[in-house]
């Protein structure tokens, strides 16, 4: 799940900023899953010839219903680090996802896109030998600078005191400023570089809305207060960043029945992450059900007009969804349902969003099946991947379980989650499915 933004439409001010703003709001059968490795937070070398599509290399085995210790299985794998998009992390994965797939009878393609505007380039601060995780702001350019530092507390005028900053690196705390009224400040007063650091625990991401002229980035509360120190006593610091000037490549997976050039209806969840966190409810757990889901309706061959989708970017601004909907709009092949799972995992009953037929089939069939449903809407200025394919009049279904309260923190790990809900949710989806295949394939 992601937060809205201007324009780009990008989740809850547990972690990040909305654009522009210096808040002070707290912000399976075949192959045994493994672990996806850990990975820095580094740009990812687009390859240049990707994989687009790989034959199945197995069948689906077990119960055709949804399991949880199956899904579990998957969580786990996809939460042993952040899966942040362009990243190897993410591209790790997405190849996890891509082998259980495969292993399932499907064909699947690594599906490469690319956007700008990334809100997620690491970079670093090092102060006396060591590195410090950085997330560069939009906007900033790339490069490094190394200089004498000076703290400028909220980086307003009175953080800045009328010191002339020439030649140095400004570290202000983030808060009652927006992150280009501090940028602004600093560099009037001659600053060659800033470090915005959190007033909460955790790293957030931000926008200056603006093209700066040196290097920008925000650093947890944990890591910042060793260099709010460091700038206090005037230490010399150095700025990494990549920039977020040049586009970056992230990953869709996709899977169909093999031969199958039509998606009747599309099941999927997006399986990046933001930084910082193990992103287990967020959203492991929707890309753990998907995957469960894609064995379970394949126990008998996979399903003609099935297609199940893990989109990259979510947490970006709904991009790998974007994508996807785009290129099928593209070759009048948009599906004619879209089930979307995000933040499966912790909460108490099945909520359903959209204002479609479908979603209140979706509610009606839990419930004759003995499982708590109720219609539910995005909090404010959030948005899932599901608002691509219902932005180009797709009918759509969303399946969460409400509960957003540890998202975008270093809370969100497995251990919070729920089985019991996230078996409800997968079972509850799976009665939707099979109730929407046949309509689906006659139209």
């Amino acid at each position: 799940m992601h937060p809205a933004r201007p324009l780009l439409a990008p989740l809850l001010a547990l972690f990040l900023a909305a654009a522009a703003c210096s808040d002070t709001a707290p912000a399976p059968a075949g192959p045994a899953p493994s672990p996806v490795a850990p990975s820095p937070s580094v740009a990812l070398t687009p390859s240049p010839t990707p994989p687009s599509a790989r034959a199945p290399t197995g069948t689906a085995a077990g119960p055709a219903s949804h399991e949880v210790d199956r899904a579990l299985e998957h969580l786990l794998a996809l939460a042993a680090s952040p899966r942040v998009a362009g990243t190897p992390g993410e591209l790790r994965a997405a190849e996890y996802a891509i082998a259980q797939l495969r292993a399932f009878g499907y064909e699947t393609e690594l599906m490469p896109f690319e956007f700008d505007g990334d809100r997620f380039r690491a970079g670093e601060v090092r102060h006396a030998g060591q590195a410090i995780e950085a997330l560069t702001m939009a906007g900033s350019p790339g490069g490094t600078v190394e200089a004498p530092s000076a703290y400028v507390g909220l980086a307003d005028p009175a953080g800045i005191a009328g010191r002339d900053l020439s030649g140095r690196i400004a570290v202000a705390e983030r808060g009652g400023l927006t992150f280009a009224a501090k940028y602004e400040n600093v560099r009037a007063a001659g600053a060659i570089g800033l470090v915005v650091v959190n007033n909460q625990p955790g790293p957030f991401s931000g926008n200056l809305t603006l093209a700066a002229a040196f290097p920008v980035v925000s650093v947890s509360q944990e890591d910042g207060q060793s260099l709010l120190d460091a700038a206090r006593a005037g230490d010399t610091l150095a700025i990494t960043s990549p920039g977020t000037t040049s586009l970056t490549t992230a990953y869709n997976v996709i899977a169909r029945r093999p031969g199958d050039t039509r998606c009747s209806v599309i099941v999927g969840g997006h399986y990046d992450s933001v930084p910082g966190t193990p992103g287990a409810n967020d959203n492991a757990s929707g890309s753990a059900n998907v995957l469960e889901l894609a064995r379970a309706l394949a126990v008998d061959g996979p399903r003609p007009g099935l297609c199940l989708a893990l989109f990259g970017a979510e947490e970006s601004g709904l991009y790998g969804s974007k994508a996807l909907a785009e290129r099928l709009a593209a070759a009048s092949a948009l599906p004619r349902y879209m089930i979307n799972l995000d933040v499966t995992g912790i909460g108490s009953r099945v909520e359903v969003i959209g204002e479609s037929a479908a979603a209140a089939r979706a509610i009606e069939l839990a419930t004759a099946a003995g499982i708590e449903a109720v219609p539910s809407s995005l909090p404010p200025n959030t948005g899932s991947d599901h608002m691509s394919f219902a932005d180009l009049g797709v009918e759509t279904v969303f399946f969460t379980s409400g509960d957003f309260s540890t998202i975008h923190s270093p809370l969100d790990t497995p251990d919070a989650i729920q089985p019991a809900i996230l078996d409800a949710i997968g079972d509850a989806a799976l009665l939707l499915i099979l109730d929407l295949l046949p309509q689906a394939g006659r139209q």
